[in-house]
């Protein structure tokens, strides 16, 4: 009756939101190679902080907030990468997590070479997840967290309906989501991972790792789909 009830579910989920190439858009899968190829994954060599390839120059660490141990993600906020997210989060194309999150957990896996214990997915607002219908980044979360062996503490809450960053310097990001975020637990000596979808100037992400440590985390670290900045476009 489960693997009956799971088959009919996908059947409607292909039916509702048919498979297409993020890039090409051609039905049938949700990347062709061809786009696959057009846009490079990060791979080492890179700095082990900041997650930057050797291949795109000098690494970004000034760049990072200081409260963020280490960064990785998939790719530039580019191509076929940039498309899927933008369909993921706006266009309610909600079927793309599985195909995104498994390229988020390869880009994860490094960070997991050091103990991990726990991933924490960045917060919407209560207004604007009711908006969207769902969370993008805890929806990543609870697909990675099994498969790398981790539990997932959705602790953080946004306390404030703040702007979208969308459009918003780095300076204006920073004041935007100051103090935005609380942690509804302490999490004394845990190492933490936060999920989000694209990393910008890392003010969001910095903002909850402010929190976390606040609450007594040892460290945090962080892993996004992408990662948007003019100097690491290939």
């Amino acid at each position: 009756m489960a693997k009956m009830a799971a088959s009919v579910t996908t059947a409607i989920i292909e039916t509702v939101y048919p498979r297409r190439c993020a890039g090409c858009a051609r039905r049938g899968s949700w990347l062709c190679d061809e786009c696959d190829a057009m846009l490079p994954r990060w791979t080492p060599p890179w700095c082990d902080r900041c997650g930057v390839p050797s291949a795109l120059g000098t690494c970004q660490c000034d760049q990072l907030p200081p409260e963020l141990d280490r960064v990785r993600s998939i790719a530039a906020f580019d191509g076929w990468l940039q498309e899927a997210i933008v369909a993921f989060k706006y266009s309610g194309e909600w079927a793309r997590c599985d195909h995104l999150a498994a390229r988020l957990h390869d880009a994860a896996a490094d960070i997991w070479s050091v103990d991990v214990d726990g991933i924490v997915p960045v917060p919407l607002h209560p207004r604007r997840e009711r908006a969207r219908g769902f969370n993008q980044a805890e929806m990543l979360a609870t697909r990675i967290g099994p498969s790398l062996g981790t539990p997932v503490f959705s602790i953080l809450r946004r306390t404030r309906n703040t702007p979208q960053q969308v459009g918003l310097d780095a300076d204006t990001r920073k004041i935007n989501v100051e103090g935005a975020f609380v942690s509804i637990r302490d999490v004394n000596g845990l190492r933490l991972v936060l999920v989000d979808d694209v990393l910008t100037t890392g003010s969001t992400l910095g903002a909850c790792a402010n929190e976390l440590r606040a609450r007594g985390a040892a460290s945090v670290s962080a892993v996004t789909l992408a990662r948007q900045h003019s100097s690491l476009s290939p």
